[in-house]
């Protein structure tokens, strides 16, 4: 998958989705008894075959995909990211706003500039539709919320090393470094903003091996957990 999203595919992709989301704000295609859509975000180790098994998670989902570069764009630029919130009603925003704030004083996320804006971006998101959040701490940020699904995928490190070889053509010793300086850089900034670790078990719903479970069962086997909570959170 590519590192960085050009900034005119990024700015199209958000003026589309707000555009849908204001066409969609009378209607409730898709919303559960609740007012709140169906998520599920992925945490991942370096390497994990991300770039096979997301696609394929979007197309069986059939859910938009919000990646660390998109959430980034949105966040960096005030003007989307104020566009973004005015998709919701005024009882929707101050809904957001109240939550924003459980979060913080639960000790989830800190009080810090960047992650409270990720993390009103994220909550816009799933109160406008289904989707698959990617990284940024979206799995702390929407920790206990029953109508979503936390996932992480892992592998032993010799798997994604091998992974990082082939699709970036490195050596050995080279895919490793990278393969090391990735899971630092997001183990630090999982610390430096949510006060936590990737490794806390107790930050995921599922954990699936990317190295021993195949792309098509892991897709099937998260939309079936998918549609099962569903089915038990609106019962």
């Amino acid at each position: 998958m590519p590192n960085v999203l050009p900034e005119s595919l990024a700015d199209k992709i958000i003026a589309e989705k707000i555009k849908e989301w204001q066409d969609n704000s009378n209607k409730s295609k898709n919303i559960q008894g609740d007012g709140i859509h169906r998520f599920v975000t992925i945490t991942r180790d370096f390497g994990c075959h991300e770039e096979e098994i997301i696609p394929q998670l979007e197309e069986t989902l059939g859910w938009k995909v919000y990646g660390k570069n998109l959430l980034n764009h949105i966040a960096d630029r005030e003007e989307l990211s104020r566009n973004f919130l005015e998709t919701l009603d005024e009882t929707k925003q101050a809904k957001v706003e109240e939550w924003v704030n459980y979060i913080i004083h639960s000790g989830s996320i800190l009080q810090e500039d960047y992650v409270l804006k990720i993390s009103r971006l994220i909550k816009t998101i799933v109160l406008n539709e289904n989707a698959i959040i990617i990284g940024r701490g979206a799995n702390f940020i929407l920790k206990n919320r029953p109508e979503g699904l936390r996932v992480k995928l892992t592998a032993p490190l010799e798997s994604r090393v091998e992974n990082i070889m082939k699709i970036k053509e490195l050596s050995s010793k080279e895919a490793e470094v990278l393969v090391r300086e990735k899971d630092l850089k997001r183990e630090e900034f999982i610390k430096a903003y949510f006060k936590d670790d990737l490794s806390s078990r107790n930050s995921y719903d599922l954990a699936i091996n990317t190295s021993t479970i195949e792309t098509d069962l892991l897709c099937n086997t998260i939309k079936f957990i998918v549609k099962e909570k569903s089915l038990k959170t609106s019962s």
